[in-house]
């Protein structure tokens, strides 16, 4: 499984040790509880891979057939395809391909060429020779989902220069292909690549917005189930990656505990979240560094923020830019990242402290008037033209503070 046995124990020694903290009673016993669980999990997770078993040939040319199970990514060089083998194959595959013949969701691809695992696992080939076998079928949920997405970014690209268009495509749906490899750098360097990674931060605001508006047009209730059909659609047409599942699901509980009059616990949100992610796939626990980064910084705003709060005695007034906040919110998670973003990366930025505490507090107004100018400019391009003219602002003051703490600082 990979799992480093020193890993389980420097696990067990913090958990012992917060324990002890909190003053709980008979720390032992949650110690092996932990254990347990640890154990039972890597159970699990074999049991797992016996049933799912991948079976791909790599490192030799072979040909294969497999369907394109997520909307393809194009970029400025080429396009990013997803597919799901099919006959004497199973597993997954990316595929760099060059930017035309273009493809889309659902279509059957015969591919021939040398498929090769990524250091993160990744099982990926380059610029193979592709045949397309049969069209994706018209009508399905998915095809219209990712249909609309890409007209909303395109009314963004109509309004809004490239590089402005191509980060608020990043912000509302996680869309990253258009980025210049300086921008990417840049946005690493900088510690604000979360913004573009369609986080629980960016679906809240989503989920927020949407209930509040919908509670004023028609009745609770109603409110109550579209707002919960909306973010089941909006994780569908984003590809429904993983951050993006984890703040969801995490929204629709917080949702159901509103409706239901009960206490929202953030903490049980989480291990719930967690719990069902991983019954549904285990591996995301070892080889998804999107899962590990996520949940980390969740756990360092509910643990390690008030720590931070009391020591440091920055929250509780209000300042300019709420940097106080920002600040504190931005320490905890990032601290909590650093031993994943070490171990992945082998760097730590620290000026995403800085970057991130004179961006944050602008990111809900920059998100809601992004959705606006798109959806407006399905029926007014003059109209979206003049909302996106005010969105370009902000975007310009924000990609100006990615590059400069993130290309001409580092």
């Amino acid at each position: 499984m990979g799992i480093s046995v020193y890993l389980i124990l420097t696990t067990g020694l913090i958990a012992l040790i917060f324990l002890k903290v909190r003053g709980m009673v008979n720390p032992i016993l949650w110690l092996c509880i932990l254990f347990s669980s640890i154990f039972v999990g890597f159970f699990y997770y074999n049991v797992y891979s016996a049933i799912y078993k991948e079976n791909v040939v790599l490192d030799r040319e072979t040909v294969f057939e497999g369907i394109v199970y997520k909307d393809p990514r194009r970029g400025q060089a080429h396009q990013e395809i997803d597919l799901s083998l099919k006959g004497n194959y199973s597993g997954t595959v990316r595929i760099y391909a060059a930017l035309y013949p273009t493809y889309n969701y659902g279509d059957l691809l015969e591919i021939k060429g040398t498929i090769t695992k990524s250091p993160s696992g990744l099982n990926m080939i380059s610029f193979p020779a592709m045949r397309l076998v049969q069209s994706g079928e018209d009508g399905r949920i998915k095809s219209f989902l990712f249909s609309v997405k890409n007209r909303l970014i395109r009314n963004l690209e109509r309004v809004l220069p490239t590089e402005k268009s191509a980060f608020l495509a990043g912000i509302l749906f996680g869309e990253r292909a258009e980025f210049s490899d300086d921008f990417k750098e840049a946005l690493q360097k900088s510690g604000t690549t979360h913004l573009v990674a369609l986080s629980g931060y960016n679906v809240s605001i989503i989920a927020i917005s949407l209930s509040n508006v919908l509670s004023y047009i028609g009745s609770r209730r109603r409110a109550f189930w579209l707002s919960i059909a909306f973010i089941i659609l909006f994780v569908l047409m984003t590809g429904a990656e993983e951050s993006v599942v984890r703040a969801a699901f995490m929204g629709i509980i917080f949702l159901i505990s509103e409706r239901s009059s009960r206490l929202y616990s953030f903490r049980n949100a989480i291990a719930l979240t967690a719990f069902v992610m991983l019954l549904i796939n285990p591996g995301l626990l070892v080889f998804n560094v999107g899962f590990q980064l996520s949940f980390a910084a969740l756990l360092g705003l509910v643990y390690l923020k008030p720590v931070i709060e009391k020591f440091t005695r920055l929250s509780g007034q209000k300042t300019f830019l709420n940097w106080r906040e920002n600040f504190i919110q931005t320490l905890s998670a990032q601290l909590a990242v650093l031993p994943v973003i070490l171990y992945t990366f082998g760097y730590f930025s620290p000026l995403a402290l800085f970057s991130n505490v004179l961006v944050l507090e602008f990111m809900p107004v920059t998100m809601f008037l992004g959705f606006v100018t798109a959806g407006v400019g399905v029926v007014s391009y003059h109209l979206s033209f003049l909302i996106g003219w005010v969105t370009g602002i902000l975007l310009g003051y924000e990609i100006f503070i990615i590059n400069f703490f993130g290309a001409y600082i580092s």
